[in-house]
């Protein structure tokens, strides 16, 4: 009896030992709480921003050269500035089976005989129509802007399908420009081509003529070669208010999108045709 009196005293004093150790070092209160990790930072932010790294981009870009089937180009070939023609042709008079040669395209006004419609009725007719041909052996981005004498005529026009943004080396596109009119002319306004590489030309045939300053009746019947569509990621309204004011050039747009891919990036209005080689990539928007 004495014993247990003696075991049951000893666990006494140590839990009464316990406590007051305890209580001498947490004042008589609960032990404080471990402290709350720190919340990660939003997927959606970490990645907002890393797209705007290099790795990120050269790892875009040689992601896009595999599923276009093309040769990744350079980081320096994607840094360098682009040749540009731009050539003001005065509304110069393009007569049917005359052929000129400007900036490294030869243009051809021609007549073809091609399917139209009117209020749903199919028809064949002739045609005025450009033959664009690319004379190099580069990938070019292109615009040819034109105008006829009686724009109304054409709204029945047929349309041919064509690339109406680039061009593989040596290749030739027809477009239609207007149902056939006596005079058998167009007045040529300008031509602007860019050099590419080849993946800049998968890049830039994503996008949609009208989006991007080109005019629906020669733009109709662009055919992306492969792949989709570019989602809809910028103002339209603000590059058409920017061109208008001469803020915004063709040169600027495809300058961006031949460097960038569409589905990642959207060009924005402060982006200029790229000349210095040393310029971070990708382009990133002001904050």
């Amino acid at each position: 009896m004495e014993r247990r009196t003696l075991v049951v005293a000893v666990v006494l004093c140590g839990t009464a030992g316990f406590a007051l150790g305890m209580a001498f070092l947490f004042g008589g209160g609960p032990p404080p709480a471990p402290p709350r990790p720190r919340r990660p930072p939003a997927p959606a932010a970490n990645a907002a921003e890393m797209k705007y790294s290099e790795i990120w981009y050269r790892g875009l870009v040689e992601q896009d050269a595999r599923t276009f089937g093309v040769v990744a180009p350079s980081p320096a070939e994607m840094a360098a500035p682009f040749p540009y023609f731009d050539v003001r042709t005065a509304h110069r008079t393009l007569r049917v089976g005359e052929t000129i040669h400007i900036a490294n395209i030869s243009i051809s006004l021609t007549i073809r005989r091609v399917p139209g419609a009117v209020e749903g009725q199919s028809f064949r007719a002739d045609h005025l129509g450009l033959k664009i041909e690319n004379r190099t052996g580069h990938h070019l981005a292109y615009r040819v802007v034109t105008e006829v004498s009686d724009p109304a005529r054409c709204e029945a026009k047929g349309v041919v399908a064509h690339n109406a943004i680039a061009l593989l080396p040596r290749e030739t596109i027809f477009r239609t420009e207007c149902l056939f009119q006596r005079q058998g002319a167009v007045s040529l306004i300008s031509v602007e081509v860019m050099e590419i590489p080849p993946l800049a030309y998968a890049y830039v045939s994503r996008l949609s003529p009208g989006l991007v300053l080109y005019d629906g009746r020669t733009a109709a019947g662009h055919t992306i070669p492969r792949g989709a569509g570019c989602p809809q990621t910028f103002s339209w309204r603000d590059v058409r208010d920017g061109a208008a004011r001469g803020d915004i050039a063709w040169r600027d747009i495809i300058d961006f999108y031949a460097r960038h891919n569409c589905d990642e990036y959207a060009f924005f209005p402060g982006y200029r045709y790229r000349r210095d080689a040393a310029a971070p990539l990708p382009a990133r928007p002001p904050s």
